[in-house]
C-alpha cells in the first residue's frame, strides 16, 4: 500500500546513479594540464600584483585577488526511448576560482596547509551514459617575497574516498611560510544531462579577510535563461552579447574584513550576486532562453513558489499519499475517541503527532535496521512533509494556511530570486492557531525555529483539494513573534564534592533545555527504542512492532534483529553523554558514572528536555602546599572567548536566538577545609543587551552559587557590540575564578 512507504518519500534522500566513473586517469591528466595552462595564464592585473597598501600590513592575512569563472553551454539532444523520443538538454558547466592571499601569521599558515576537495563524482545521467559528471581540478603556486614561484605538486594526495560514485582528496602544501603569498585555483566541471534548474551560484563580497579586488565573469549559452539578483548593495553585473552567448561580468575592489565567524547573517549584510541559470526540464517555471532576468519583481517568486507547490503536489503524488494518510489516522483517532483520551481541540495536535509518527517512528518489515543516533538526525523534504499535512489536517476539517518563510541567514522575503528560497509553516486558521513545521524527528507543535522568528511573510491557503488537483490563493501577510530569552533556557543543577584524594571533582548534575535550546541535545542523547514507546502509547497503539514481528512467522527473526540493535545502541550510549560533558565545560571527564534521560521533551504538552548525568573532572583542583585550589569558575562551562579580531565590530549581530543560562551549583567545601575568596565572585554586569550576574553564600560546609546569564535580543545592532562584549567577558573573567581551601 501507498502509506507502507511514506516515510522513505518523505525523508530526505540523495539517489545516485551506479554507475563507474567513466573518465580515465589519462583523460584527467591531460585535461589537468590545459586547466592549469588556461587559469595560471588568465589576463588578470589583481594576480600580477604582490604588494599590499601599508594600511593592511598588519592583518593576519589578506585576499589580494579572487576571480571566478562560470561557463555554461546547453545544447538540446534527442533520446530515442523504447515508445517515443525525448527532448533533453546536455550541459556543460565550468565553476573556477582562484585566490591569491598574503599569509601575515601562523593561524593562516594553518588554514591554508591543507586542501581536501571532491576529486570527481558521478551525477544523475538517465538520458546519457557517455557524459562524466563532475571532476574537480586543483592547482597551488607558492610565491615567495623574493618573487620565486613554486608550483605544488597535487599529485601527491592522500585518497579519503575512492569508490564507484566519488572520489575525495586531501593535498598538504609543503614549503608554504608566514610572508608568502599563495596562488591556488579550484576547477569544478559537470557534464550532465540536466532535467531540473541547476544550484544558484553565490558571490559573495566579504570575508573575514579584506579583499582588494574580486571579480566575476559569466559566459552562458543561448539555450540558457539567467537569472541574478545584486543584494545589500553588491555591483550589478554588466551583461553584454558576444555572438549568441550572455557575458556578465562584475568587480568590487577593498572590501573591508567581516566577523563572519561569530553571529552574522551574511545573505542580509554582505554584498551578494545570486545568479541562477535555467535549463530545460518538465518544470512550469519558465523563463526564455538566451534572456537575462535581473532582480525579478517579489510578486513574481510568489507566483513561482505557487507553480513549484502543485508541481510537487502533481508530481510526487502528493494528493494519493495524503488520502492514504487520513485513511491510516482516522482509525487511530476512533479508537482514542473509544477511550475518551482525545478531547475535541486537540485533533490537530493528533494529527501532527500522528504523521510525524508513520514519517519518523513507525518500522515496517522491509525497512533497514537503523535505531543507532543517525536515525535522530533524520530529516524530511520538509515541504512535501508540509503539504502532505496541510492536505490531511484539511480532509480532517482542520483550516488551516502555508506560510512562505525565509531563513534569517538567507535573503529576507523581498530579496527572493527562487522560490527554493522559501520555506513552509503550516498555521491553523481557527481558534488558537496552532504552527506547525518540520525541522526533523522531535520537532513539537507550535515550536518555531529561531531563524523564522521576528518576520513578516507571505501566506498561502490551500483550496480545494482532491486526490488529483490542488487550488492555491494568496492570503495575508503573517508576523511572526521572536522568542523571549526566559523561554529559551538551558539550566544546570549541580552538586560538586571533592573526591577523597582531593585530586577530582565530583558532580551530580541535572539538565534542563527549553525551546530553542532543546532540539541539538535530543539528536545526541535520545535513543530510538525510547522515543519510539513513549510516541506508541501516547498515539494509543496497542502492540509495537517488535510484538508484531514476534507474533510473526515470517518477521519473528527480525524481532531479534532489532533486540540486538537495540542493546548495541544502548551500549553506545554512555559515549553520548560522554562527548555532551566534553562539549559542555571543553574537557573530557575522566568518568561517567550515571546517565539518564528523565524527560525526552517529545511534546508541546511536556516540552523540556531533562537528563542527568554524574561524573568526575581531574585537574580542576591542584595542591599548594597544605593547601587547595579550585577553578570553581570552570563549574559554568566553556564560554565563548573572542578572538582579537572579533573585538572591533561595525555590523549588526544575528545571534542564534534570545537566550538564558542559568547555573545552580552547591560546592562542598571537604572536612577541615575553609574556603576563601568566594566573596570575588560576586558579579553584576547588566545592560540593555543582557546580563551576566553571579550571587554567592555559604551555609556551613556548602556553597550556593547562583549564576544566571542573558542574552537579551536574538539580534543587536553594531553600536551595541561594546555593550554585549561586557557581558561576554563578564562571563570568561567568570569562568577563569579561583577559590582556596586552607587547611585548618
Amino acid at each position: 500500500m501507498i502509506y507502507k512507504h511514506i516515510g522513505a518519500l518523505l525523508i530526505l534522500a540523495s539517489v545516485i546513479c551506479q554507475h563507474g566513473i567513466a573518465q580515465t586517469d589519462a583523460d584527467y591528466k591531460k585535461r589537468v594540464e590545459e586547466v592549469r595552462k588556461e587559469v595560471w595564464g588568465w589576463n588578470i592585473p589583481a594576480f600580477n600584483n604582490r604588494t599590499i597598501p601599508s594600511a593592511l600590513a598588519n592583518e593576519p592575512g589578506v585576499i589580494m585577488a579572487k576571480h571566478q569563472e562560470i561557463k555554461a553551454i546547453s545544447k538540446n539532444k534527442f533520446k530515442f526511448l523504447v515508445v517515443t523520443a525525448a527532448k533533453y538538454k546536455e550541459v556543460y558547466f565550468t565553476n573556477t576560482y582562484r585566490e591569491m592571499v598574503k599569509v601575515n601569521d601562523k593561524a593562516t599558515l594553518e588554514e591554508y596547509s591543507e586542501f581536501s576537495y571532491q576529486k570527481s563524482k558521478r551525477l544523475e545521467r538517465f538520458f546519457s551514459r557517455k557524459l562524466k559528471g563532475r571532476v574537480t581540478i586543483l592547482g597551488i603556486r607558492i610565491i615567495k617575497p623574493d618573487g620565486t614561484i613554486k608550483e605544488v605538486d597535487v599529485d601527491e594526495e592522500v585518497m579519503i574516498k575512492d569508490d564507484n560514485n566519488e572520489r575525495q582528496s586531501k593535498v598538504a602544501v609543503p614549503g608554504l611560510e608566514v610572508g608568502d603569498i599563495i596562488d591556488y585555483f579550484v576547477s569544478r566541471q559537470e557534464e550532465e544531462a540536466v532535467g531540473y534548474r541547476t544550484e544558484p551560484y553565490l558571490f559573495v563580497f566579504g570575508d573575514n579577510k579584506p579583499i582588494m579586488h574580486y571579480s566575476v565573469h559569466c559566459e552562458i549559452g543561448p539555450t540558457c535563461a539567467v537569472e541574478y539578483r545584486a543584494m545589500n548593495g553588491a555591483p550589478e553585473f554588466k551583461v553584454k552579447k558576444d555572438e549568441d552567448d550572455n557575458i556578465l561580468d562584475a568587480e568590487y575592489k577593498d572590501i573591508p574584513k567581516s566577523p563572519v565567524e561569530l553571529w552574522m547573517s551574511a545573505a542580509k549584510q554582505l554584498p551578494i550576486l545570486r545568479l541562477n541559470i535555467r535549463v530545460g526540464g518538465p518544470r512550469k517555471i519558465k523563463r526564455k532562453e538566451g534572456e537575462v532576468y535581473r532582480n525579478q519583481p517579489y510578486q513574481q517568486i510568489i507566483e513561482d513558489t505557487k507553480v513549484d507547490m502543485k508541481e510537487d503536489f502533481y508530481g510526487s503524488q502528493l494528493g494519493l499519499m495524503a488520502e492514504a494518510l487520513v485513511n491510516e489516522i482516522k482509525p487511530m483517532i476512533k479508537s482514542m475517541r473509544r477511550q475518551d483520551d482525545l478531547p475535541k481541540d486537540s485533533l490537530p495536535y493528533y494529527i501532527y503527532y500522528a504523521f510525524r509518527y508513520i514519517a519518523f517512528y513507525k518500522v515496517n518489515p522491509t525497512d533497514k535496521i537503523n535505531v543507532g543516533i543517525e536515525r535522530n538526525y533524520q530529516a524530511p523534504n520538509r515541504k512535501k512533509f508540509l503539504i502532505v499535512l496541510s492536505l490531511i489536517l484539511d480532509k480532517f476539517g482542520v483550516d488551516n494556511k502555508i506560510i512562505l518563510a525565509t531563513s534569517m541567514y538567507g535573503p529576507d522575503a523581498k530579496q527572493v530570486m527562487l522560490a527554493d528560497d522559501f520555506e513552509y509553516i503550516i498555521k491553523t486558521t481557527k481558534n488558537n492557531p496552532i504552527y506547525m513545521c518540520a525541522e526533523g524527528v522531535f520537532t513539537n507543535c507550535n515550536y518555531m525555529p529561531a531563524e523564522y522568528e521576528g518576520q513578516q511573510y507571505p501566506s498561502v491557503m490551500v483550496k480545494g483539494f482532491t486526490k488529483a488537483s490542488i487550488k492555491l490563493e494568496d492570503d495575508a501577510t503573517e508576523n511572526i513573534g521572536r522568542s523571549a530569552a526566559k523561554h529559551n533556557v538551558q539550566s544546570e543543577n549541580m552538586k560538586v564534592s571533592v573526591s577523597d584524594n582531593m585530586e577530582q571533582l565530583q558532580f551530580t548534575r541535572k539538565t534542563v533545555l527549553k525551546g530553542q535550546m532543546r532540539q541539538g541535545a535530543q539528536k545526541g542523547l535520545l535513543l530510538f527504542e525510547d522515543y519510539y514507546e513513549e510516541e506508541r502509547k501516547a498515539l494509543g497503539i496497542k502492540e509495537s512492532f517488535m510484538e508484531v514481528f514476534a507474533d510473526s512467522r515470517r518477521n519473528k527473526s527480525l524481532a531479534d534483529e532489532y533486540t540486538a540493535a537495540f542493546a548495541k545502541a544502548r551500549k553506545e550510549w554512555k559515549d553520548r553523554f560522554t562527548d555532551e560533558i566534553s562539549d559542555a565545560f571543553n574537557e573530557k571527564p575522566k568518568d561517567v558514572a550515571l546517565y539518564r534521560i528523565d524527560n525526552m521533551g517529545l511534546r508541546h504538552t511536556n516540552p523540556d528536555l531533562i537528563y542527568s548525568t554524574q561524573f568526575t573532572m581531574e585537574g580542576w583542583i591542584k595542591r599548594g602546599g597544605n593547601n587547595y585550589i579550585v577553578d570553581i569558575g570552570k563549574l559554568i562551562g566553556s564560554q565563548l572567548q573572542l578572538k582579537p579580531s572579533q573585538i572591533e565590530r561595525n555590523v549588526d549581530v544575528y545571534m542564534p536566538c534570545a537566550r538564558t543560562f542559568e547555573y545552580n551549583i552547591d560546592f562542598e567545601v571537604p572536612q577541615g577545609y575553609k574556603a576563601e575568596g568566594i566573596e570575588k565572585l560576586v558579579v553584576n554586569k547588566t545592560n540593555e543587551t543582557g546580563s551576566f550576574i553571579a550571587d554567592v553564600k555559604q551555609e556551613g560546609n556548602i556553597i550556593r552559587l547562583k549564576v544566571t546569564k542573558i542574552y537579551a535580543n536574538s539580534f543587536e545592532r553594531a553600536g551595541k557590540w561594546p555593550r554585549l562584549i561586557e557581558i561576554i567577558n563578564a562571563a570568561n573573567d567568570f569562568q577563569s575564578s579561583k577559590i582556596l581551601l586552607r587547611k585548618g
